[in-house]
């Protein structure tokens, strides 16, 4: 199947059915037929990226969509699915992410939608979120805060910025010294929620940096929202020491149309370089979607908007 035929496929799973305010689960129980219909070579990938994910930590998937002309692309991160286009590509992204377990999302963040919209807004351009754009968004994993934070996330490319350079640095690929890596492996640092979430009652955790295995080893890290516990100097000095390791370590793709990334949250960071947003209807565009790979930790909570 191509992805011509793909395509098509999402749109019969739409048939005639209004999907922008379709709940969550209404959305995800719409894509779980086209698994089925997802490539052999995407699902073989997929599950090798699933079970060998400490030791590869990133797939892109490359010409999942045609030549589509998506129209305007709408001004906030949890604007519905307003459009056939938007939502084909919805039921694309879905369909890989089911793969990897069950697609979430927090009811703080983006009005709880479980398909964002990664869209340039005016006035974001320099915040530490995924709607800024002239300023670096630097290094972070997503929700570090919560110990609900996802496994894995999706980005699908709906339309490219020439400059913005999705940058990302493995936990198991970083060259730090020993008493380094002891120093982050304690629980010396105060993680704080991002701006992006809207809840009072999202604050902030102590937690390690690093956790597990050499050969396996996980990270939690937010250049702007970890914070060493007051005090720490030692802590301080190695979270410094750190972010110039994530520097050195970091591979980047500039991610095109029909591009779907997906990052290993636990044991990944990611950034994106500054880019130029013109606020015309035609400025970069992803949908993200963020996964749960243990359906009992979802089921504890009742909700996949958790």
């Amino acid at each position: 199947m191509d992805a011509a035929d793909l395509w098509r496929a999402a749109g019969d799973r739409l048939g005639s059915t209004d999907f922008s305010r379709a709940s969550a689960d209404q959305l995800v129980s719409a894509a779980v037929p086209l698994v089925a219909e997802l490539p052999a070579e995407v699902h073989r990938r997929v599950h090798e990226y699933r079970v060998r994910s400490a030791h590869s930590d990133v797939l892109l998937l490359r010409g999942l969509l045609p030549s589509v002309e998506f129209g305007p692309n709408p001004m906030a991160s949890g604007a519905p699915l307003d459009t056939e286009q938007a939502q084909r590509g919805a039921m694309i992204l879905l369909a890989v992410a089911l793969l990897l377990g069950e697609p979430f999302n927090f009811r703080s963040l983006y009005d709880g939608q479980v398909v964002q919209h990664v869209v340039p807004v005016p006035r974001m351009e320099n915040t530490q979120t995924s709607e800024s754009s002239s300023g670096t968004l630097d290094w972070h994993v997503e929700d570090g805060f919560s110990p609900d934070r996802c496994d894995y996330f999706g980005l699908l490319c709906l339309r490219g910025a020439e400059n913005a350079v999705t940058r990302y640095a493995a936990a198991r690929d970083l060259r730090l010294p020993a008493e380094v890596r002891r120093v982050l492996a304690e629980p010396r640092f105060e993680m704080h929620a991002d701006s992006a979430h809207v809840s009072p009652s999202v604050t902030k955790s102590v937690t390690p940096v690093l956790f597990g295995p050499d050969h396996a080893l996980e990270i939690c890290y937010d250049d702007h929202y970890l914070r060493p516990v007051d005090g720490d100097d030692e802590a301080k000095e190695a979270l410094a020491e750190l972010k110039e390791a994530l520097d050195e370590a970091k591979a980047g793709h500039v991610l095109e149309p029909g591009d779907l990334i997906m990052l290993d949250n636990r044991r990944v960071v990611h950034a994106r370089t500054p880019f130029r947003a013109a606020y015309d209807g035609h400025d970069r565009w992803l949908l993200r979607t963020m996964v749960c790979s243990s359906i009992a930790r979802l089921h504890r909570h009742g909700s996949r908007i958790i």
